[in-house]
């Protein structure tokens, strides 16, 4: 199957595994290990199989530890960013009515919240920063700041508007700022080579807003 045969096949499986897992049969309120382990699903293990049915390398899709440092550093300053949105939006009644469910998760298996919180978090940002990134602009052969490509820059805006698409109902800052985090976090992907940074990222600031509503 040829490269451009290979994108369209992962924009389309995209589609449909980001409505998979926006309509996901589980209510993360209420059953929120069912819910991550559906994440986990339809954003990692279904689209790694799409790609080995493709014929396209794990590493090829970030999966790999990439630039550890410059992902380090990341990680760092977007908490230091986030932590202080967190702290804000805590204190806001949307945000809070909408957390607050998820904090009693929390709250009665701390271990439990947090190991399904980093499997969902993986599905979600392999699906994003991964699968669709990668799986459609191509792993660039060497490091960038910025893609130099336009298939890349793409890649970057079909999966950063599904990224953003999918937090249709959560509080309006949260929504609307989606768009550019997911800029963000495909930037970083690219830059480091791999989608380890944005799982950690994601993963950490999720929980930070579920223990600051706490």
């Amino acid at each position: 199957m040829g490269q451009w045969c290979n994108s369209l096949v992962v924009a389309v499986s995209g589609i449909l595994l980001t409505l998979a897992c926006y309509y996901a049969p589980y209510n993360q309120h209420t059953h929120w290990f069912h819910w991550c382990m559906w994440g986990f699903l339809c954003g990692f293990l279904v689209p790694l199989g799409v790609a080995i049915s493709l014929g396209l390398r794990w590493r090829d899709l970030g999966l790999s530890v990439g630039d550890w440092v410059f992902g380090g550093i990341f990680v760092l300053v977007g908490l230091v960013v986030m932590a202080a949105f967190g702290a804000w939006a805590a204190r806001q009644p949307d945000f809070q009515a909408y957390y607050a469910l998820i904090a009693i998760q929390h709250q009665n298996s701390p271990l439990l919240f947090w190991v399904s919180l980093l499997a969902y978090m993986t599905g979600w940002e392999f699906l994003f920063r991964g699968f669709l990134l990668f799986g459609i602009s191509g792993m660039p052969e060497q490091v960038e700041i910025f893609p130099s490509t336009w298939k890349a820059w793409f890649a970057i805006g079909f999966s950063t508007l599904l990224f953003g698409l999918s937090h249709w109902g959560k509080p309006l800052p949260e929504f609307l700022g989606s768009f550019i985090a997911g800029i963000i976090l495909c930037l970083a992907a690219w830059r480091t080579r791999s989608c380890l940074a944005p799982i950690l990222l994601h993963t950490l600031v999720f929980g930070m807003f579920v223990v600051f509503v706490l």
